[in-house]
């Protein structure tokens, strides 16, 4: 910023001396008459008169006339023409308000042309950083974060939901065996859930390299035993099949997963290319998929399913919380994995406000709202603007199920989390 500053104030003074300096050094200028070329040409055309007047080509009358007629001529030219001066000290008052306007102009026109961020030493910081210095930023956030939601379930190891939290945490810091592990922390508590028999599974082949085969294909059974149209098994299912080689079990799994689907879901395109590739193991054909449903004459597909909804604060709750305080709205399957689909934050003093939950907003692109049939939405406010649902917390919840969700919907926070 210094040498910014030195450089700025140098160019300025450049400009003021170019500017001021002639304004200062004006020299008083005269502009002198041309009596002498007057004289000149006044005495040529006497010269030609008396000569006229010697040919006999004038008489005496007619010669005094013209020498008269030169005389007055000469007089008038030399009475009118006078001397102009400038004086030295015309235009030297202009120095003064230029002095302060070219500096004054100059930053005006910086503030609003030029970069501001020169004087702002972390945004400058950050543009000098190079990508993977951001990122590696990211990432100790997210494991500073991780840490204290480890060091909460340290405290509090009935909380469940906190269990799973931790689980998906892990894995996106790709720490498989410790998602494992709290996966089972969460598997004593509750017992035999699909959504996390499921999720078990999941981090435990993750943990073995990729592969499901042993314990985590026992525990998808068990998962489609007790929720045998549950997306994440069928696809985890199909998976195992296709590891042991065992393509047309994988095919029939696909094939279950892909009534659930629309052609205009995200996941669709993604089941139809693993039934493809097991198909061409078996020697049999692709399938072809559908395309996408349009609107009568025009080449747009149509927008994936979204949910508005508006979301207001009972007056028995606004005692109890901060303006500042953040509102995480978001919806999540009725039944089966409890993670997000699409989820929203604000804070409470944007109350009452309404959202719309899409697509767009998907944690993962094969767990989105299009994906489930029956969800459920959820307003919460939380103090400690944490994702992990907290005792006390206010909250309010709908349940909107296939097309009921093209009207707006209304969620009313006025309840606590027990």
């Amino acid at each position: 910023m210094i040498q910014f500053g030195i450089f700025a104030a140098l160019l300025l003074l450049v400009a003021l001396c170019l500017i001021l300096i002639p304004l200062l050094l004006t020299r008083e200028l005269e502009f002198k008459g041309d009596d002498q070329a007057n004289i000149e040409l006044a005495k040529k055309k006497l010269k030609d008169v008396e000569d006229d007047f010697a040919a006999g080509i004038l008489n005496q009358q007619q010669f005094d006339q013209a020498k008269r007629e030169l005389e007055v001529g000469l007089y008038l030219d030399l009475d009118g023409k006078q001397s102009a001066k400038v004086s030295a000290k015309s235009g030297r008052w202009l120095a003064i308000p230029l002095l302060f306007a070219v500096p004054l102009v100059s930053f005006s026109l910086y503030t609003v042309l030029g970069d501001l961020r020169v004087f702002d030493k972390d945004a400058l910081n950050a543009l000098a950083s190079p990508p993977e210095a951001s990122h590696a930023a990211k990432l100790e956030d997210i494991k500073s974060m991780v840490d204290k939601l480890a060091a909460k379930m340290d405290k509090e190891p009935n909380d469940v939901e906190g269990w799973m939290m931790l689980s998906r945490s892990y894995k996106v810091l790709e720490r498989y065996q410790d998602a494992a592990n709290a996966m089972r922390k969460a598997y004593a508590l509750v017992g035999d859930q699909p959504d996390v028999l499921l999720q078990m599974a999941d981090a435990l082949a993750m943990a073995n390299g990729g592969t499901l085969k042993g314990e985590p294909t026992a525990l998808v059974e068990k998962a489609l035993v007790l929720e045998p149209g549950n997306q994440m098994g069928l696809w985890l299912m199909g998976m195992a099949y296709a590891e042991n080689d065992q393509f047309q079990k994988a095919v029939d799994s696909w094939q279950e997963l892909l009534k659930g689907y629309s052609p205009e879901q995200n996941g669709y395109q993604e089941v139809v290319k693993l039934i493809n590739q097991a198909n061409a193991r078996l020697g049999k054909p692709p399938v072809q998929a559908e395309a996408p449903s349009v609107v009568p004459g025009s080449d747009v597909k149509p927008a994936s399913r979204s949910v508005s909804v508006k979301v207001t604060l009972d007056d028995s709750f606004k005692d109890k919380v901060n303006p500042e305080d953040t509102l995480f709205i978001y919806a999540q399957a009725a039944t089966g994995p409890k993670a997000p689909l699409a989820i929203v934050k604000h804070q409470v003093k944007d109350l009452p406000i309404q959202v719309t939950l899409d697509d767009s907003q998907a944690m993962m692109p094969t767990m989105t709202i299009s994906s489930v049939d029956h969800i459920k939405i959820t307003a919460r406010i939380s103090a400690a603007g944490g994702a992990t649902p907290q005792s006390g917390e206010p909250f309010g919840m709908i349940e909107v199920k296939g097309d009921a969700g093209t009207d707006l919907k209304t969620i009313v926070i006025n309840n606590s989390i027990r």
